[in-house]
């Protein structure tokens, strides 16, 4: 079994990924900036060793593995380009100087399919990618960068593969799901082009196990991404209505126009561009977008290459979630 090094292990998919390591018998340092929720993989994981990537010196939290999964990252569609490249650039190329320095042989990176957004629908994106003139966020940009260090460092040492996941959904997300229900909280929900917009999702456990799979499979190692979904697009109002349904809430969906919408949208973030620290307005363009245009991923490459082939369907993934969700004093 290998060693192995998974990054944001504080955060969701760290999370989810290291457990799932441990559970196929790898010895998994954990690592993330948050001490305290790394403390639930005592016991779990062989080591945890709390670290920043961007500050902190990171030989010695690399030595002896074999493998890096890199799944820390800030992730926001709001802040400022300084923090994202810090966090998202820096501490990715200083993780990989760290890799070579300590004889890792495969780091699989976690992208974002942010980087095809746009504000259109697309459909059955594929892989190849040119960047835009003009990102929509920083966020984007930063992974975008970061995907490039990745590719770059990749060599006869030093195999690299990149997993771009969408909309990664299960159990202890903090950003999707709970987003969605704060909204649906005041008792009806703003659904953007009457939720027409056909998008994919992740359940985390499709992940994981893919994550699992590139340790060990007999990959080019090349730097070459994958789109990741669960491979079912679904509708934006079909999948809030399973979700609400599965938690027992019946906020009222109110339909609105798509445009008035973003206009909207685009004055708040002009708003909190003039105010002080410039916060994260309660509804942005990218927000919006994400839920009013249809985005859909081809991912045969990942069914083709890494055999990939989610188990996990999105009803059967909210109804867990939704189990999980009353079992926490959230209901």
């Amino acid at each position: 079994m290998a060693r192995i090094l998974v990054t944001g292990a504080s955060g969701f998919i760290g999370a989810h990924v290291a457990r799932r390591l441990a559970t196929d018998g790898h010895r998994v340092v954990a690592t993330g900036r948050d001490a305290a929720r790394m403390r639930t993989l005592d016991g779990v994981v062989a080591c945890v060793m709390p670290a920043d990537l961007a500050d902190d010196p990171l030989d010695a939290v690399l030595a002896g593995c074999d493998v890096v999964v890199h799944c820390a990252a800030l992730s926001s569609p709001w802040g400022h380009v300084e923090a994202f490249r810090k966090a998202n650039v820096v501490g990715t190329e200083r993780l990989l100087d760290a890799a070579r320095r300590q004889c890792v042989r495969r780091f699989v990176h976690m992208g974002s399919p942010s980087i095809y957004f746009r504000f259109r629908d697309q459909f059955d994106v594929g892989e190849d990618f040119q960047p835009p003139r003009h990102w929509i966020t920083e966020y984007a940009r930063s992974k975008w960068d970061s995907e490039c260090r990745v590719r770059d460092a990749s060599d006869g040492q030093l195999q690299t593969v990149i997993l771009r996941p969408r909309a990664v959904f299960g159990e202890g997300d903090r950003a999707i799901l709970p987003r969605l229900l704060a909204l649906a909280a005041r008792g009806w929900f703003p659904l953007v082009d009457a939720g027409r917009a056909l998008i994919d999702v992740t359940h985390v456990d499709n992940l994981a196990g893919l994550v699992a799979h590139c340790v060990d499979a007999d990959l080019l190692g090349n730097g070459r991404a994958y789109n990741v979904s669960n491979g079912t697009p679904i509708r934006v109002r079909e999948l809030l209505e399973q979700l609400f349904d599965a938690l027992g809430l019946h906020p009222r969906l109110v339909p609105l126009p798509r445009m008035p919408v973003l206009a909207i949208a685009a004055f708040s973030e002009r708003l909190a561009h003039l105010r002080k620290g410039c916060p994260e307005p309660r509804l942005t363009r990218y927000g919006v977008g994400v839920i009013g245009y249809s985005q859909t991923l081809d991912i045969s490459r990942a069914t083709r290459e890494l055999q990939y082939a989610p188990s996990m369907g999105i009803d059967a993934g909210l109804a867990r979630y939704a189990r999980w969700w009353k079992t926490h004093d959230h209901a």
